[in-house]
């Protein structure tokens, strides 16, 4: 009977290990994709590409001033956190 308690015991013991491994992978998975995701939106190409289709849009509506004022205040809102990250 201790030998079965024994096996058991170890196959406990490494599916925890290979749990905590997974989960460290994916969470260092996971925080590498925040940095990428950080450092794409503070490239002046893409601000820029976001401002010419939210300046596109603006133009393109019925109600220009209301969506045109959106527009400002998304292209503020995230140059700032771009800057602030």
């Amino acid at each position: 009977m201790n030998i079965f308690l024994k096996k058991n015991l170890e196959e406990i013991r490494q599916c925890q290990h290979n749990y905590l491994a997974q989960k460290h992978h994916a969470e260092t998975s996971f925080e590498e994709a925040k940095q990428e995701c950080r450092l794409l939106m503070g490239k002046p190409e893409v601000l820029l590409g976001i401002i010419a289709a939210g300046a596109y849009k603006g133009i393109n509506t019925n109600a220009p001033k209301s969506k045109r004022n959106q527009a400002i205040m998304t292209i503020i809102r995230t140059t700032v956190l771009s800057f602030l990250r």
